[in-house]
């Protein structure tokens, strides 16, 4: 039962995504770290890169958010592994839950953060 209500959220909110630009509405909520600091957080862009994705413009949402378009996969891999009972998810959960891999993760995230406002960066994607 939770996950078809899980599946009935996220359906609705990438429906309201699909009608309703991030880049140009003010029903979208902002960031509020990029609000207080200035600096954009790990998942800057992230708004905007689903309203891409939704409209099949691929490349441009990569280009919002690299980081988080990669780690798509891996969260759709958790999720998969947390709600099938097969034998493969359980193999699936063992590698992408291992602790490893989880402070793998965790680190790529912080290191995204710094480079995303990195001089460098903001000339890449200028």
């Amino acid at each position: 039962m939770a996950v078809v209500l899980v599946a009935a959220i996220l359906l609705l909110l990438c429906g309201a995504y699909f009608f309703v630009d991030p880049a140009t509405s003010h029903l979208a909520p902002k960031c509020a770290v990029k609000t207080l600091t200035g600096y954009d957080c790990p998942s800057c862009g992230g708004q905007r890169a689903l309203h891409a994705v939704l409209h099949g413009r691929l490349g441009e949402a990569f280009m919002l958010n690299p980081f988080l378009m990669l780690a798509v996969p891996y969260v759709l891999l958790i999720a998969y592994s947390l709600l099938s009972k097969s034998r493969f998810a359980m193999r699936v959960g063992r590698v992408v839950g291992h602790p490893a891999m989880i402070w793998g993760y965790v680190a790529l995230y912080f290191v995204w953060w710094v480079v995303r406002n990195t001089h460098w960066w903001l000339s890449l994607v200028g």
